[in-house]
């Protein structure tokens, strides 16, 4: 409960700060990333949780870290100069169950 609170904090904060800070010029947006082959999933102990994450990801994968770049760089970018307080999830269609 802990850890999703935290994230909905985060997302919601970004929606305000975007609303208050637009005016200014200034964006706001988050990127979730969906589950992630980190170093700390690759450990044996996690295998079967990790193959529930593949299974349960309609792209049958979990993302790399460098998947989450181009997002970012998206979001920086002169190509996104109206987006401000949107999530922008990269799941890999997780979320569409």
């Amino acid at each position: 409960a802990h850890y999703n609170s935290s994230k909905a904090a985060v997302i919601h904060m970004s929606k305000s700060l975007a609303m208050e800070w637009a005016d200014r010029g200034l964006r706001v947006n988050v990127v979730s990333p969906g589950y992630t082959l980190t170093p700390m999933n690759k450990r044996p102990e996690v295998a079967e949780q990790i193959k529930i994450f593949k299974r349960d990801t309609p792209m049958g994968r979990m993302a790399t870290p460098e998947e989450m770049v181009g997002p970012t760089v998206f979001l920086a970018a002169r190509a996104s100069s109206f987006v401000t307080g949107i999530d922008l999830i990269v799941d890999g269609g997780f979320v569409c169950w």
